[in-house]
């Protein structure tokens, strides 16, 4: 079996590639397209085998042989990396939400003519409308001071 003495990866022993030799011989196919064998025991325990090598029997090919790495998997610590992975689509969404506030933010840093309207009203559109100071003035400037008005156009 050159194949299973000039395989990629860990070496393997004596009794694997016997046992390999004696599956192959009575009709097991190696069967791919497997990433990882999971196997949970009723008390939580959780065994993984990565990057498995999987050999199904040809007959009704309901029987399978797995080799590879056996590792005890935490399922605390797979809960612990999902939520890690959540929050850090959380703060990329964002991140990417602030980027786009940014030319809102150029805006309010732009001097506005505010003569001939009321600071107040300015204050109240802004506090609405979450608005910029200059977003807020032009709207009330179209609405002549109208704080109402002003909100209206702005939240539509």
């Amino acid at each position: 079996m050159p194949e299973l003495e000039n395989q990629d990866g860990s070496k393997l022993n004596r009794g694997e590639k016997k046992c390999r030799k004696a599956l192959l011989k009575i009709g097991m196919k190696q069967y791919n397209g497997v990433t990882r064998v999971t196997l949970r025991k009723r008390d939580g325990l959780i065994f993984v085998v990565n990057d498995p090598e999987v050999l199904r029997s040809d007959g009704d090919g309901k029987s399978f042989a797995v080799f590879g790495e056996l590792k005890m998997e935490d399922p605390n610590q797979r809960l612990q990396q999902a939520e890690a992975k959540k929050f850090a689509e959380q703060s990329q969404i964002a991140a990417q939400k602030a980027a786009s506030d940014a030319p809102k933010k150029a805006d309010s840093d732009e001097k506005v003519d505010e003569t001939g309207i009321t600071a107040q009203h300015i204050d109240l559109v802004m506090d609405h409308t979450s608005c910029t100071r200059a977003e807020a003035v032009r709207a009330l400037r179209e609405k002549n001071d109208d704080m109402i008005q002003a909100v209206m156009s702005l939240t539509n």
